[in-house]
């Protein structure tokens, strides 16, 4: 029986820069490490904030991600902030790239079909969306 989500790994070009992002920018600690002889995949750092874990691969020859509206697969990872405007602002001041800019969500874009959660879409979310050095769209999300 499936228990959780251990983790999510995401491939990277170059591991420092990565770890280095997602602990300045976001606020993971890096708590392990691995060489490998895998062909392809130099080096593999596990980085943890909270109860939820990223694997980041660095690979041989990788590529920035491009997303595209009818991209299958991994679209974005979502981190839920509580002052949106104080993080969007740390963030864009530490020079990371904006794909897209701080919008609300709500009743007028999403319509809910099913839900187990206490939402209230009159208001909606505040979002917008950012990316990591390899260009990984990170979300920043606020319910209002």
């Amino acid at each position: 029986m499936i228990e959780n989500v251990d983790h999510i790994a995401i491939c990277v070009s170059d591991l420092e820069r990565s770890i280095a992002f997602y602990r300045d920018v976001l606020g993971f600690e890096e708590i392990l490490r691995w060489g490998t002889r895998i062909p392809g995949i130099k080096q593999i750092s596990l980085v943890k904030k909270s109860n939820g874990v990223i694997e980041l691969m660095e690979i041989e020859g990788a590529k920035p991600l491009e997303d595209t509206p009818k991209m299958a697969g991994f679209k974005h990872l979502c981190m839920e902030v509580s002052d949106f405007d104080e993080e969007y602002e740390r963030m864009t001041g530490m020079g990371v790239s904006v794909l897209e800019e701080p919008h609300i969500l709500n009743s007028d874009h999403l319509i809910t079909v099913f839900s187990t959660m206490d939402l209230d879409m009159e208001k909606g979310l505040k979002r917008a969306v950012l990316a990591d050095p390899d260009g990984v769209p990170i979300e920043i999300l606020h319910w209002l």
